[in-house]
């Protein structure tokens, strides 16, 4: 058959240096494809890995915030030692202090501890007589330090081990220095352990300075009341107490507990208070890495102790997060990034054959004798193409058809060739067919065309590269073509593509329908407040109300909203806002709203609990801030922290709160605020100067 051809046209077709980069391309797409499932599957089994190394940093986590309170317990332990001391004997002498410390083994059994001390309280007019006392212990030096005159002096008189850099300490009254002052008070006032936020030890040197903090336990006067306030006041004899150096303290209580190797693939930051600030640092396993950051986990954790508050940040180093990369994610990514380019390597070779096919092709005009030799070679690929293979000449009629095309045709060789698609298929499709011929000669390159022909299987769908064949000098005088079947792939497509707009339309329908569940909420509790005259009955079911009203308009906002998972939250916190000044009334028109709030989203997880915070906190403001018609701004800002946090901050210029500790209030709305900080694993810190503010930090998923 193409003998014959050959003897017909005597001309050479000419296959360009473009044509082969075209056919030569085609390896390096599925070579892409390939690449692309290789690394869905890859990404898949990492997402295992890390909810796997997630629980386990969650567990580390909780073991190191388990371990410094159970050390602190240990140090308390000590301390309540001392006291029973005092309690059992009417005057504690030197001697005896120094050997009940030295049988406590400190060095052994309580890292980062640099002793046991006694601060007695100097009596007003008692100074001098103190100072003689002491000096005629054998200490002609010794003062009170700082000199100078004081409502109220101490002094260290009793510190084991009672050498080197302790002595630094002996005469230290830390009563006269604010942050020791604030813990001793706490702990005489409250009769229980004080923890002092972050000091400067008086034993630190020159170099090598660590953060320091001390330990505080009350000794009242033996046999004498201490029930209240008042009688432990009265009745204080001094401070049992304990300095300790925050970095020695960490490192022997993570070896101590065999949780050293935790440090390997952990950074572990300890701060000071709620702020997550360079100067409130502790303790930092790594600076180095808490310097570039990165991390893939993140936990902030806050420790309440004595009277004070830590907060543990605990981020995962290279070493643990290089985990994600199991033996089962390299596997796939070695076995698919094999198999893609054996694949790959096979498309090359059947594109190189269509190059051999084009040479095949020029040789006709040549010689017969090669186009004989030829012939076998070239029908045989044809043959076992899977695709249709077929050649035009320029009228549109069959040159060259392969198997494949006989038999999805249902025509013979014969039927096919010298005959145009008119002649086989309908007039529509035959146009269509006909019309793409005519697109890739005009344009004189390789097209593809996605073309549909009813078969007697049903509607089939092929993808069609077409492309212009070229005689000796250049000039387009055939089309070729290959056909493959992508039915069963579009009909996925289509599968796929109806199911997610089902699932979306569905998800829809779920917002639409618990946005409009809550409004009828709303509306039961408003006939409710009709019918209702006692003021502390109204009040709750307006609260009541408003709360639903809050996640009535986040549903709302993710119904309108283009994503369904995710919503703005500078909108989000417009929407909310406006409804609670016009509940206000007249309290809300001298009071003016500031919105400082980032361009970032929230999913919807985090997105509930920071809508029913603001609203709580923006509805107390208008409520107890401005009373008697006073004026004023409320501020709500929100903005990402380093270290993947978000702060959320409800600020006010009025009266401020009431005095006493909100944590402890009885208040529905403030205890609903602290219990979805907690929800969001978030600390909170409140400031009362010039007004209130709540200051809220939580890990956020922001977008």
């Amino acid at each position: 058959m193409l003998r014959a051809l050959a003897a017909g046209r005597q001309r050479s077709v000419e296959v360009t240096a473009s044509r082969r980069r075209q056919l030569l391309l085609l390896p390096w797409l599925v070579l892409l494809l390939g690449l692309a499932v290789t690394g869905w599957l890859w990404q898949a089994a990492r997402q295992d890995a890390e909810r796997m190394l997630a629980a386990e940093f969650e567990f580390s986590a909780d073991r190191v915030v388990d371990a410094i309170e159970r050390q602190l317990d240990g140090n308390v332990q000590v301390l309540r030692g001392v006291v029973g001391l005092f309690g059992a004997s009417e005057d504690v002498t030197r001697q005896e202090f120094a050997a009940y410390v030295a049988a406590l083994r400190l060095d052994e059994r309580y890292p980062g501890i640099l002793g046991v001390g006694f601060s007695l309280l100097v009596p007003p007019g008692r100074k001098a007589a103190h100072t003689a006392a002491i000096r005629r212990e054998g200490f002609p030096d010794y003062a009170i330090r700082p000199d100078g005159e004081r409502e109220v002096h101490t002094s260290i008189i009793y510190l084991e081990p009672f050498s080197g850099r302790n002595l630094r300490a002996f005469g230290y009254d830390m009563f006269s220095e604010p942050v020791r002052q604030a813990a001793m008070a706490r702990a005489r006032d409250e009769n229980r352990a004080s923890l002092s936020a972050k000091v400067t030890l008086v034993q630190e040197a020159k170099t090598g300075v660590q953060p320091g903090f001390l330990i505080y336990v009350p000794v009242y006067r033996r046999g004498l009341a201490h029930d209240t306030v008042e009688e432990r006041r009265a009745n204080l004899l001094g401070w049992a107490y304990s300095p300790l150096r925050m970095y020695d303290l960490m490192h022997g209580v993570l070896g101590a507990v065999g949780l050293a190797g935790v440090l390997a693939g952990l950074d572990i930051e300890i701060y000071d208070g709620a702020t997550i600030a360079p100067e409130a640092l502790m303790f930092d396993s790594d600076e180095a890495h808490r310097a570039t950051g990165g991390a893939a986990f993140r936990m902030l954790r806050p420790i309440e102790y004595g009277g004070h508050r830590w907060s543990l940040l605990v981020t995962s180093r290279t070493t643990f997060d290089a985990r994600l990369n199991t033996d089962e994610s390299k596997l796939i990514a070695f076995s698919g990034g094999i198999g893609s380019a054996l694949l790959a390597a096979l498309m090359g070779v059947l594109a190189w054959g269509q190059l051999r096919v084009a040479a095949a092709l020029r040789a006709t005009a040549q010689s017969n004798q090669r186009l004989a030799a030829s012939e076998g070679r070239l029908q045989a690929f044809f043959d076992n193409a899977a695709s249709l293979v077929w050649i035009k000449d320029l009228q549109g009629r069959f040159l060259v058809v392969n198997r494949h095309t006989e038999a999805v045709l249902g025509l013979p060789r014969e039927r096919l060739l010298g005959r145009t698609v008119a002649e086989i298929f309908p007039q529509a499709e035959a146009a269509a067919f006909s019309s793409n011929d005519r697109q890739a000669l005009e344009a004189g390159r390789c097209l593809e065309f996605e073309e549909s022909a009813r078969l007697d299987d049903g509607l089939r769908t092929y993808l069609s590269v077409k492309f212009p064949l070229r005689d000796a000098g250049g000039r387009i005088d055939a089309l070729g073509a290959i056909c493959t079947d992508i039915s069963d792939r579009k009909e996925a497509e289509e599968s796929l593509r109806a199911s997610l707009e089902e699932k979306t339309v569905l998800l829809k329908e779920v917002h639409h329908r618990v946005k409009n569940n809550l409004q009828i909420i709303t509306s039961l509790l408003n006939l409710q407040l009709n019918r209702t005259q006692i003021p502390e009955a109204r009040e709750t079911l307006l609260d009541t109300q408003s709360r639903i009203r809050s996640m009535a308009l986040l549903h709302e906002a993710l119904y309108r909203s283009g994503s369904l998972a995710r919503i703005g939250l500078r909108q989000y916190v417009g929407s909310l806002c406006a409804p609670l000044w016009h509940a206000a009334g007249s309290v809300a028109a001298n009071v003016r709203l500031e919105q400082r709030i980032d361009d970032l989203s929230l999913p919807l997880d985090q997105a509930v609990p920071c809508g029913l915070i603001i609203n709580e906190l923006v509805s107390n403001a208008l409520k107890h801030a401005f009373p008697g018609g006073r004026s004023g701004q409320i501020v709500v800002a929100a903005g990402m922290l380093p270290k993947g946090l978000l702060t959320l901050s409800v600020a006010d210029d009025g009266v401020g709160l009431p005095p006493g500790d909100p944590r402890s209030s009885d208040s529905l709305g403030l205890q609903l605020v602290f219990m979805l900080v907690s929800q969001l694993q978030g600390v909170v810190d409140i400031g009362c100067e010039d007004g209130t503010e709540f200051r809220i930090a939580f890990p956020c998923r922001a977008g």
